[in-house]
């Protein structure tokens, strides 16, 4: 794949950490779906417009029985009905078959309950981009002692949250044909 300068200066995307005063990052080319900004020199260094999840969840990638062959980069359809809601919306392509769900239920699908309602707050929300601009200060264990409480509980939320993506590996796949 070459670059693709028309690309990148037409998918100019803003986040947190690709902010507006420093000129943005890329949208990831299933943007729609993963939300994810990618640096601007992403290509040089990865030579794809994916992010890491979508290239390992839909590329292709590997050899032997640890590879995978996907599509990567996923369609999205206007007005299909979607066949587990039964609503006619946009519609994402499945990576490994052809059929179409609406992006809310291949999301369901793909993510599982991937919503994150029950991921631990940080407990001093005005302090929270000076903590992670310098987490080794000692002020953090001396005058912020739920911090560490806070690493704890989000510790375990992550493990569980892991623990269950590795046992629904099954809603990795197309729930009609089971690809």
């Amino acid at each position: 794949m070459e670059r693709d300068l028309e690309y990148e200066n037409n998918n100019i995307a803003f986040d947190f950490q690709y902010t507006e005063e420093n000129g943005g990052g890329i949208k990831c080319k299933n943007y729609e779906l993963c939300k994810a900004v990618l640096p601007k020199l992403w290509f040089e260094y990865m030579g794809r417009y994916l992010c890491m999840e979508c290239h390992i969840m839909f590329g292709t990638w590997g050899e032997g029985e640890n590879s995978r062959t996907g599509k990567g980069i996923l369609e999205i359809s206007d007005n299909l009905e979607c066949p587990i809601c039964l609503e006619i919306k946009r519609s994402i392509i499945q990576p490994n078959c052809e059929h179409t769900l609406c992006i809310e239920c291949f999301k369901r699908c793909y993510y599982g309950d991937s919503d994150n309602e029950n991921e631990p707050k940080f407990p001093y929300p005005n302090v929270e981009d000076e903590y992670y601009e310098d987490e080794n200060n000692q002020k953090w264990k001396t005058d912020y002692p739920l911090i560490k409480i806070y690493h704890e509980e989000w510790g375990k939320w992550n493990d569980e949250k892991n623990q269950k993506y590795e046992e629904e590996t099954y809603l990795q796949q197309c729930p009609l044909c089971r690809l």
